[in-house]
């Protein structure tokens, strides 16, 4: 399994103070991580999907 579908995804730096537009661009960071975490479990899923087609081909 390649190493960069399992490496951690950086968590955005929650800036200090909070103001309403600083929120609104933490919130583009958040949603931006958690969609490399779903490319990431959805190249795992492909992975596993074809481990196991060729497991129950026999191969």
């Amino acid at each position: 399994m390649p190493a960069s579908l399992t490496t951690e995804t950086p968590q955005p730096v929650i800036p200090e103070p909070l103001t309403y537009g600083a929120s609104l661009d933490l919130n583009v960071s958040l949603l931006s991580a958690l969609g490399q975490c779903n490319i990431d479990k959805a190249g795992i899923r492909n992975i596993e999907m074809r481990r196991n087609a060729l497991l129950a081909a026999g191969k």
